[in-house]
């Protein structure tokens, strides 16, 4: 780690080593662009919507799971009962057992739904962060390009241990704002935010 913080503090050495290139470099807070980029915000949406239908599923599993739960409670007491046929009671145990195949049955497709979902959504996360970087990355190419910056530096990048690694930036080099509002131009409303605008009071009400 040491080795880490010592290249990392001497490539900025050399990079802020005249005021030309100080001039020249850039920082930029790449979490708080990843948290406000709006189609962060619409991908945080859907993630949401889905894992709503994911309870909605599960919910149900485990409705099926209580009433074959109740079913068994009545057989088994029904098995036991003294007071009813031999016949009667043996029947009451076969069905017993048939639904104790199907209780563990369901039971064992609720975990495997819930891991295949969990899992489904682990990588669908992980495929929408690599895009949105993705997107970020290249337009902050572009920006950094188009203003004759020769570097841009993630002022969020933490060490290994969660220290900040840039302690101190200069508002006047900080183009975190600036590239918020290049991925922002022409932006689509997220659920929220309609979902606010519509329980806003309309004039004349």
């Amino acid at each position: 780690m040491n080795k880490l913080f010592s290249l990392f503090f001497l490539t900025l050495f050399l990079l802020l080593g005249s005021a030309r290139a100080a001039d020249e470099i850039a920082f930029v807070d790449l979490q708080e662009v990843f948290r406000q980029f709006y189609k962060t915000q619409l991908a945080q949406d859907q993630m949401r919507q889905q894992a709503d239908d994911i309870k909605l599923e599960r919910d149900e599993i485990e409705d099926e799971v209580k009433v074959l739960k109740e079913e068994i409670d009545v057989l088994r007491a029904d098995s036991r009962d003294k007071t009813l046929p031999e016949d009667v009671r043996q029947n009451k145990r076969d069905q017993l057992e048939e639904k104790l195949v199907e209780l563990q049955r369901k039971e064992q497709d609720m975990t495997d739904f819930e891991k295949l979902r969990r899992e489904q959504m682990e990588q669908q996360n992980t495929r929408m962060t690599k895009k949105l970087f993705d997107e970020i990355h290249e337009v902050l190419i572009q920006h950094a390009k188009a203003k004759g910056y020769t570097a841009v530096i993630d002022r969020s990048a933490q060490s290994r241990i969660g220290t900040e690694m840039i302690l101190y930036t200069s508002p006047k080099v900080d183009i975190t704002a600036d590239l918020l509002a290049v991925l922002n131009e022409g932006r689509e409303p997220t659920k929220s935010e309609r979902a606010a605008f519509s329980a806003e009071p309309k004039v004349g009400e």
